[in-house]
This record gives structure tokens, sequence and C-alpha cells, in this order.
């Protein structure tokens, strides 16, 4: 099966810009339902693609948080080019995490979507996702169980090189909450591990955001735009940046 890389996704319609981010070992198919729903509704919407991703295993392992977070930077500056003036940007998971590092590090960010944002992951966690997507990607593209075997050994003599570099990141947002400002949403899904639940709230409580809400999907997991909430989930985003771009 001949793998192509996934292209990034902007829909126009409207003066209202969003940037949508997708999670670690995620595509734009992540964010895609969500991205259609907010531009029926007068957003244009951008959801890049993050280096690495969608195209197996090579290319996820020598990808890292530079290179993911220049993916939001380029599509940040490609609505400022568009003469989009305030942009909104929101994210499940690694998006998530990226999406709170553009509240304190980009200039005009009007707003913040923060869903399933991890805290306090370690190396171990995170090889342990790069290794269940590399088999899962390996087995639906068709190769032999020699080869997916091959290649987990691989991964296990050879980790993924900038899982410490993830690791500092995921740990720099939570140092940084105190920077952000901007007014801020912040969703988790209740079937999802306890250790989003405490990410959630702690972000809650430290950030210098006065418009911050925080709210609990009970029926979904960790990829929140495809749960079963998933309906309330994008009423409740339109809202809060209806709320916002007044």
């Amino acid at each position: 099966m001949k793998i192509t890389q996934p292209d990034p996704v902007l829909l126009e319609n409207g003066d209202k810009a969003v940037i949508l981010l997708h999670s670690f070992t995620g595509t734009t198919r992540d964010m895609k339902e969500l991205g259609e729903y907010l531009n029926s509704n007068g957003y244009t919407v951008a959801i890049p693609i993050f280096e690495g991703h969608g195209m197996g295993p090579d290319p996820l392992v020598e990808s890292g948080p530079d290179e993911w977070w220049n993916n939001v930077v380029e599509s940040y500056e490609m609505l400022k080019d568009k003469g989009y003036e305030k942009i909104s940007i929101g994210g499940v998971s690694l998006g998530g995490i990226l999406s709170l590092k553009a509240a304190y590090s980009l200039e005009d960010i009007n707003s913040v979507v923060a869903m399933s944002v991890p805290q306090g992951k370690d190396i171990e966690d995170l090889n342990k996702r790069v290794v269940s997507y590399i088999e899962n990607f390996m087995e639906f593209v068709g190769r032999s169980d020699e080869e997916i075997d091959e290649k987990l050994k691989e991964l296990d003599e050879k980790p993924m090189a900038s899982l410490p570099d993830f690791e500092a990141l995921i740990d720099e947002i939570h140092s940084r909450l105190g920077d952000i400002s901007v007014p801020l949403a912040v969703k988790y899904g209740g079937k999802d591990a306890a250790l989003y639940e405490e990410s959630a709230d702690h972000i809650y409580e430290e950030v210098a955001s006065e418009a911050k809400d925080m709210k609990v999907y009970p029926n979904t997991g960790h990829l929140m735009t495809k749960g079963k909430d998933k309906k309330l989930l994008f009423k409740d985003i339109l809202h809060f940046l209806d709320s916002v771009n007044t």
C-alpha cells in the first residue's frame, strides 16, 4: 500500500479564524469533523499536519517537538498573511499542549480550547504510544509479523530520540500556565485516564485567564473529537468561540 503525506486543511469562511491541532500519532482527520462544523458556522479553519505524522514509523520517529511547533507557527503566519487579526486555537492531547504554548508565545491568539492535555507523562509512557502506533500502522498496511517484530525490536534498542524533548515540552507548558491570560476552555473525557482530569484541574487553577471554563464529557475517552459526546463538544466549542469573538 502506498502511503501519501496527509495534506493540511484550510476551510475559509468569514473573518474569524481558528487553528485546530491534532494528537500525537494522529492526523488532520482527528480534527476534520470539528473543523467542518466550525467552518459551517462562520469560521475559517486551518488544520496543520504535524511533521512525521501519518506516514508510518520512520518519519514519526525522526520528528520532534520543534518541528511540530513550527507547523503551528506556519499556520498562524499563513492566517495572519491572509489578514486575520485575531486567531483562536484549539487541540487535543499534543494539540492541546501546543495550543497552550501558542497562548503565551504568539501575539494575536484570541482564545484557546485545550482538550485531553497530558501532565506528568514520562518517556516510558510516550514510548508505549509510539510502539502501539507503529504496530497498528504496520498491520494496517499489510506488513508481515516478522517485519513488525523486527521494527519493534529496533525501536526497543533505539527509542524515538525526541521523546525527552516531548517530555520537557509538557513540563514547560505546565510551568508557564501563569503566563496565559486569554480566554480558555479546558475539556477532558470522563473515560480517559485519571491524570487527564488532574491535568485539567491544574490548568484551570493556574492560568491567569479571567474568562475560563472547564467541562468533563462523561461518555468520551482521550480522542475527544471522535467520542460519543462529540456533538455536544462541538456545540460547546462554537459557543465558547462565539463568546470571545463578539
